[in-house]
């Protein structure tokens, strides 16, 4: 019996160490999880916020580029030089594309071949005339200006960036195709489909230009353009430039591809694309999500959730997942309100030609 009395006692104080052992890892658990939703709610608030501030800070951007532009219209009527220093150039026309955002725009203008658009001339700085000719060439150089920057009060030039598809390295600014750059200035190779003399445009298509981007000066292509016509002479470019990383598929939903076909007869991607022109549309989208155009942060991460993006095309926004594997798929297409729309430029959207 004592012997009994010796095992029940050791027995009960087992029983209670466990127990006291179990509430006490309840109590851990517990705590755990709780400070773990709180790192999460302050890390989502954290983010929330940076995306307010980065908000705020572009659209600040944008009036502050706005009003600079407004109160140097009357100054770019005429070109000048100071001897070398600087040089002010007039404006000989604005571009008019299906790309309304820099998001959805393609990096290279090849990439999306059946992309359309035309050059608008301004007669008073550059008559149709000087386009007499042009029609006898294949591909033209566009000079323009990267109008839609959001760094535009920075005084400082970067010297380095980090191209988006480079994997996080740091190259010069000027072994880049960036937009930021000591001179805002591009140049884009497109090709020439056509001169309307009556409207004064040049149509051309392979463009990757933003609507609304002022153009400086249009120069055809020769063949001594091109890298690997003397064949001494072939074109080289780092590993990260070259590296294919097109998305496997583009696919619309039956959905999908009825709103297109509904749109497109509504001529809302007029006169870019007509009522009968919904195959090469929508070859032009699908050559647009090929190439990814979500957020660099974004780039690379497949069939992770059901997130849906957006993205425009003239008066169209495209809603589109991406699947397992890099497959992108069209879920919707609605009308897009241009009014209630929020651009990168603001001149731009007043001056929209859709």
């Amino acid at each position: 019996f004592f012997l009994f009395q010796i095992s029940n006692k050791f027995m009960m104080k087992n029983a209670t160490t466990a127990y006291a052992t179990i509430v006490a890892s309840l109590i851990t658990i517990t705590a755990y999880k709780f400070h773990r939703k709180k790192i999460k709610d302050v890390t989502e608030k954290l983010s929330n916020l940076r995306d307010a501030e980065r908000r705020g800070r572009i659209k600040a951007e944008i009036q502050l580029r706005t009003a600079l532009k407004r109160s140097d219209q009357e100054d770019t009527d005429k070109s000048s030089c100071d001897g070398g220093k600087n040089l002010t150039l007039r404006r000989i026309g604005t571009i008019i594309s299906p790309f309304t955002k820099r998001m959805g725009t393609p990096r290279q203008g090849a990439l999306a071949p059946h992309a359309r658009g035309f050059v608008e001339l301004d007669i008073s700085v550059a008559p149709i005339e000087t386009l007499s000719g042009i029609e006898n060439y294949s591909h033209a150089w566009i000079i323009f200006s990267f109008h839609a920057n959001t760094d535009i009060q920075s005084l400082s030039v970067k010297t380095k960036v980090k191209p988006p598809r480079a994997g996080g390295i740091k190259v010069g600014s000027m072994a880049t195709r960036s937009p930021h750059r000591p001179n805002n200035i591009g140049l884009s190779l497109v090709k020439i489909t056509g001169v309307d003399h009556k409207r004064k445009r040049l149509h051309i298509s392979a463009l990757d230009l933003v609507n609304g981007t002022p153009v400086y000066d249009i120069k055809p292509v020769v063949p001594w353009d091109i890298p690997g016509f003397f064949v001494q002479d072939q074109l080289q470019v780092p590993t990260w430039v070259s590296q294919d990383d097109t998305l496997s598929n583009v696919s619309f939903t039956q959905e999908a591809e009825d709103q297109l076909e509904m749109l497109v007869r509504s001529n809302l991607l007029s006169p870019l694309y007509q009522a009968t022109d919904k195959d090469d549309a929508k070859l032009a989208i699908m050559e647009v999500l090929a190439q990814d155009p979500r957020a660099a942060k974004k780039r690379g991460k497949f069939g992770e959730n059901s997130e849906t993006y957006n993205v425009t095309f003239g008066k169209l926004q495209l809603q589109f997942i991406v699947l397992e594997k890099g497959d992108v798929q069209v879920v919707g297409l609605s009308e897009w309100n241009l009014e209630q729309a929020t651009f990168v430029d603001v001149l731009q959207a007043e001056n929209i030609s859709f």
